[in-house]
């Protein structure tokens, strides 16, 4: 059956903008990620950080209830079950235009209904991602989130696996944020500047423009308290894909919306360290889902002796 490849990614023309494309072709849990060092990178990044960046960034794809289409967005694994990734790539979007003041609050009521079935979402690893052929490695079995139904300052989403994936682990920098000028390594599946949907690009030499609350006249974007701007990245395919400190290798924000796949700022990040506590509730989900599963194998090939 033809499947054809979407990608996610709110910004100007809003949350249900979707790029359509042609198809690209035919455990127990280790809490890691907490870090609590505060980096004052002003370089580009190091080698092995664009290295080990890349390793962690999986794919996250969410099929349409016709199993016509998959939604393609990115996200991080920052346990060996749990990924990080963006809330408007795990619901139901009611509006295609969200609108954000710098305080974090909608100018346009809620914007998203019920979460997307987490069966209905898939992860998959590797330097070019096809879904419409590839076996994916994990499937989801809960997400979690914000509570609010507006993505304004809270657009950060964490998925629940329902097995351990063999891939680097990224650390959260959780207790410090970043700021103006630090440098940061985009990762995604967005294809860089040529927004090859599906193909994973790191970008090495972003640099943080604006901390929110504010609004940047020169670029157009609007933050809110939980949110920071980068000069560059951010294609279609590349929401909720990390932003990597360049010099620690720790995942400081979720993407979240911007401008155009070329445009110079206006690409729109949620801190990880301002969900500090979403995180630890989803660390400690994913160690009882985690021993949940073990469990209930072992019963499984008890019954099959």
């Amino acid at each position: 059956m033809s499947m054809q490849v979407e990608s996610a990614r709110w910004g100007p023309r809003g949350v249900g903008a979707k790029l359509r494309l042609v198809s690209l072709g035919a455990v127990v849990l280790a809490i890691a990620g907490a870090g609590c060092g505060r980096s004052n990178a002003k370089e580009p990044a190091a080698p092995w950080v664009l290295v080990e960046a890349q390793r962690g960034v999986v794919a996250v794809a969410t099929s349409a209830e016709d199993g016509d289409h998959v939604t393609l967005c990115s996200g991080a694994l920052v346990a060996p079950n749990l990924v990080l990734t963006a809330r408007h790539c795990v619901s139901r979007a009611l509006t295609a235009t969200p609108s954000c003041d710098a305080d974090g609050r909608s100018h346009n009521g809620v914007h998203l209904s019920a979460d997307v079935d987490p069966g209905r979402i898939s992860i998959y690893v590797g330097a070019v991602v096809r879904p419409e052929s590839d076996a994916p490695v994990a499937r989801a079995e809960r997400t979690l989130h914000p509570k609010s139904q507006v993505l304004c300052d809270a657009d950060v989403a964490f998925l629940v696996l329902d097995r351990p994936i063999d891939a680097k682990i990224l650390p959260m920098r959780l207790h410090s944020p970043v700021e103006p000028g630090d440098h940061v390594v985009p990762v995604g599946f967005g294809g860089g500047p040529a927004n090859i949907v599906g193909m994973k690009v790191a970008r090495n030499d972003s640099t943080i423009l604006t901390i929110g609350p504010a609004a940047n006249a020169r670029t157009g974007a609007v933050l809110g308290p939980r949110e920071f701007e980068v000069d560059q990245a951010t294609c279609r395919g590349d929401s909720g894909g990390p932003a990597i400190d360049a010099a620690t290798g720790e995942v400081v924000g979720v993407v979240s919306r911007g401008g155009s796949c070329s445009a110079s700022g206006n690409h729109v990040y949620t801190r990880v360290d301002a969900y500090a506590r979403l995180a630890a509730h989803a660390f400690v989900t994913a160690q009882r889902v985690a021993a949940e599963n073990i469990a209930r194998r072992d019963v499984e090939e008890e019954r099959e002796r």
